[in-house]
């Protein structure tokens, strides 16, 4: 399939956001706890690829579609429980 860039992710918990910017980089917004972590991935290997791959095609619906103001609602709201 191809895809029109940023698409932006959640997982079923809804914890953690994804904002994918090509089809080899991602940043992961997760919740930890009270803290909120950002992962970012360049991917380069196999495994990195095939993740992003995933996430992007919803595989065994662990992974859900969110928009742009959602995943920004998550980064923001949760962002201000660090501060």
């Amino acid at each position: 399939m191809v895809y029109s860039y940023p698409q932006f992710r959640k997982n079923t918990t809804g914890t953690s956001y994804y904002q994918i910017t090509s089809e080899h980089h991602l940043v992961e917004w997760q919740k930890l706890g009270g803290k909120l972590l950002r992962h970012e991935i360049e991917a380069r290997i196999l495994p990195e690829k095939l993740l992003i791959a995933d996430i992007l095609a919803c595989v065994n619906n662990h992974y859900l579609h969110a928009d742009e103001s959602e995943w920004d609602r998550f980064v923001r709201s949760e962002g201000k429980s660090n501060s």
